[in-house]
């Protein structure tokens, strides 16, 4: 991984607040570890290839809570949902990314319909990230990685809530 000019850092999840601070679902490496004064740049980027710093990270309620330079309010912020954050490697803490687990192997639960299966391959797009579960009663089911069907991630239990949007499965092989 150190070989390529850049790495992903995490991935812009929700705005949270009034100041700009974003909600980042983070790559690899332990929760909370983006370092402060970081370089990195936003892809796709919002204006241009452009170079931010990372001014603060601190806890938040679904991951941490990070404010980049030259993004001061909520509305500047609301264009950065959805996108990635990469930084060079060699600016990354030693370690960074040597044994990424990222979503993989997270058993997936329906709040309606209980578990739907475990994540086995993460398809990423333009928009947001899909998730690919098997080993669920459902088959072979495809989950938007957004904030209107992701609930909740917990990464200590390797678990995540959703609430899947109507079409996402089949009901007809539904279990009874």
């Amino acid at each position: 991984m150190k070989d390529a000019p850049f790495v992903p850092v995490g991935r812009i999840v929700k705005v949270h607040g009034l100041k700009g601070e974003v909600s980042v679902a983070v790559s690899a490496g332990p929760p909370f570890s983006i370092p402060e004064n970081l370089s990195v740049w936003i892809v796709p980027p919002p204006s241009g290839p452009t170079c931010y710093t990372v001014e603060s990270v601190r806890p938040g309620p679904k991951g941490p809570l990070v404010k980049l330079s030259g993004f001061s309010g909520r509305a500047d912020a609301e264009a950065l949902r959805g996108r990635t954050l990469v930084a060079h490697p060699e600016d990354l803490p030693d370690g960074w990314g040597d044994t990424p687990e990222g979503d993989l192997g997270l058993r997936v639960t329906d709040v309606e319909r209980g578990e739907i299966g475990t994540v086995v391959d993460v398809i990423a797009t333009g928009a947001n990230d899909v998730w690919v579960l098997a080993d669920g009663p459902y088959g072979k089911v495809l989950v938007p990685v957004i904030d209107d069907v992701v609930l909740e991630i917990d990464d200590n239990a390797r678990t995540a809530t959703v609430r899947l949007l109507p079409g996402l499965i089949d009901e007809e092989g539904a279990p009874t």
